[in-house]
Formats: C-alpha cells, sequence, structure tokens
C-alpha cells in the first residue's frame, strides 16, 4: 500500500511569516517551546501540552513562512547544519502532534517520508532532510538508493563533507534517540562536539573489556559508512569523544581484540 505524503507546512502565509530573518523568527519560537515543554536532562518531550499551547501555534504559523525561504539565504555550513539539524528535530514533534502519534512514530507506516515540509518551494521528507541534506545525499540504511537522483535540484543543498556527529543531535521521536536539543550557527562545532560526548559517555555506549566487548546504540550499526565503514572505525570513534579515565584506558588496551555488538532500540515515544 502506498501512502502519500503530508505536507505540514501548507496553507496560506500571513505576512508576517514571510519576514527575510525568519529562520531567526523560527529559532525564537523554538527556545518558547524548549523553554517550557522539552526536558534535556530526561529526554523527553510533553507532546500534548505542546499540542495547546500558544507557543506551537506560533511555531506553526511561522513555518508556512518556509514555503517561500529562500535557502540560498543558508551562506556557510554552520549555518545549513544548525537550520537542517533544527528543522528536522521540530518536524518530527509536529509529525508526531499532527499525525496522532500515542506510543510509537511505528504506528505511522512510513512516517518518515510522510511528514514533510515545503521549503523553499521544495518538499523535504524527514528522510530527505536526514540522508539527503545532511548525510549528503548517502543512501538510507536498508534502501536501494539515494534520496536526490542525478538531476534533482535539492541536491544541490546537500551539506558535503559529512559530520557524522549529526547523529548525535538527530531526534526520530524515540527513546533510544539522543536527547534533543537546538542549535545555533556560532556555536554549531561545540554543541554538536558536546552531543557526541553526552551520547557516547552514556548508557548508549557500553564498555565490558573482561569480555572484550563493545555494547553499542544500533544508530553506530546503521550509519557504520558515516564512521568509517570498519569496526575500527567505530572504535575510534568511541575513543574519539569518550572522557578520559579507566574505560577508555581498558578500551585502548584491548581495542584489537574487541567485539561489538549492538543494544535494541527503543522505538516507544520519547514523552514525558
Amino acid at each position: 500500500m502506498i501512502f502519500s505524503p503530508i505536507i505540514l507546512n501548507d496553507g496560506p502565509v500571513r505576512n508576517g511569516s514571510k519576514s527575510d530573518s525568519l529562520d531567526k523568527d523560527l529559532t525564537l519560537a523554538l527556545a518558547d517551546l524548549k523553554g517550557k515543554f522539552i526536558h534535556f536532562e530526561r529526554g523527553v518531550i510533553e507532546y500534548q501540552a505542546i499540542r495547546k499551547s500558544e507557543e506551537y501555534q506560533t511555531y506553526k504559523e511561522l513555518t508556512k513562512g518556509l514555503q517561500f525561504f529562500d535557502l540560498r539565504r543558508l551562506a556557510d555550513r554552520p549555518e545549513k547544519l544548525s537550520f537542517w539539524i533544527n528543522i528536522y528535530n521540530t518536524a518530527v514533534i509536529h509529525g508526531i502532534i499532527e499525525m496522532g502519534v500515542t506510543r510509537s512514530v511505528k504506528e505511522i507506516s512510513n512516517f518518515f517520508d510522510r511528514v514533510t515540509y515545503k521549503i523553499g518551494g521544495f518538499v523535504f521528507s524527514l528522510n530527505d532532510m536526514e540522508h539527503g541534506i545532511l548525510r549528503g545525499n548517502r543512501r538510507p540504511p536498508y534502501r536501494l538508493f539515494k534520496p536526490f537522483g542525478r538531476n534533482d535540484p535539492r541536491k544541490g543543498f546537500a551539506i558535503i563533507p559529512i559530520d557524522p556527529r549529526i547523529h548525535f543531535a538527530l531526534v526520530c521521536g524515540a527513546a533510544s534517540c539522543p536527547p534533543i536539543s537546538f542549535y545555533e550557527a556560532n556555536q554549531i562545532d561545540f554543541q554538536l562536539q558536546l552531543a557526541a560526548e553526552s551520547f557516547i559517555n552514556s548508557p548508549k555506549v557500553q564498555i565490558l573489556p573482561r569480555e572484550k566487548l563493545l555494547l553499542l546504540s544500533m544508530i553506530f550499526k546503521w550509519y557504520k559508512k558515516d564512521f568509517g565503514g570498519t569496526d575500527q572505525g567505530l572504535v575510534d570513534t568511541i575513543l574519539r569523544f569518550l572522557d578520559e579515565g579507566e574505560k577508555k584506558n581498558l578500551l585502548k588496551d584491548v581495542r584489537d581484540q574487541i567485539r561489538i555488538k549492538y543494544q535494541p532500540y527503543d522505538w516507544n515515544l520519547n514523552h514525558a
């Protein structure tokens, strides 16, 4: 069965939503949402409270202005990274609320293809944003083709080379995702570094030196290519972001004999 995409920001646009500072206005709207309804320490989101809030109505109205947003205004790499990470994360929240998800995004067939925004005259699904833009038009896991074909004009917006740290910043609405945050162009490198360190020093990565075993989030399996494409590349990534101390030293000692296994991914909704 084929499910049609849903453009969440379709509809008439108020004049204020066509502002040249739309990206900054959206950032402020996101700041209002995160301050009231998103709990970073616990990694949970109050979806039902967001649905009923004035802040959410403001955000939804502003997203309609994205239909006319000139993506060429994102002049440099930090601006592109922060814009697309923020849009992806909030489009997931927007999709969960508007499509009535209560337990898991898996309730909605092809959720990441069906949830779309119209931006600058183009339609981008969540998969387009993640794999087409932020991963530099790389093939999604378990799929045969890249998001953008050779003649697709959206291909020109792909961010190349990929920064693998995006995988610790993108939040797909699941309990096993990284905790959500919002990103600013002038701090993006610091924020991505912090996201990577937080994730890799969390229970999502477990080092069992006696068993010579490394238990990793499924994110490392799905995007192994982005982390070097080999088990050694995964170990190097863990060592790069792991806090100094006994665990890091133990991993260094057994790095050539380490076995890698992956933890089950919890797709239950990351709600409060």
